[in-house]
């Protein structure tokens, strides 16, 4: 299974380019660069970056991301 950090990282980069992926880590603390696809996940880690999303995306694009991580995950 694909991390879901690296995922997220993915979405936020072709939605809001480079700067919303900083903007991300400013927020969250976590840097999300550093994620592969094959590391394993780390729950706190997790959801310190799933708190810092609805600052940095609208709510639709919260939507759109759950169906990014569901396709992407299986």
């Amino acid at each position: 299974m694909t991390n879901r950090i690296c995922l997220i990282t993915r979405f936020i980069e072709r939605r809001k380019t480079g700067f919303g992926v900083a903007r991300l880590m400013m927020m969250s603390g976590v840097n999300v660069r550093a994620f592969r696809p094959e590391d394993p996940e780390t729950p706190g880690t997790l959801d310190r970056v799933q708190q810092a999303l609805p600052e940095l995306l609208s709510s639709q694009e919260i939507q759109e991301l759950e169906r990014f991580l569901a396709e992407e995950r299986t």
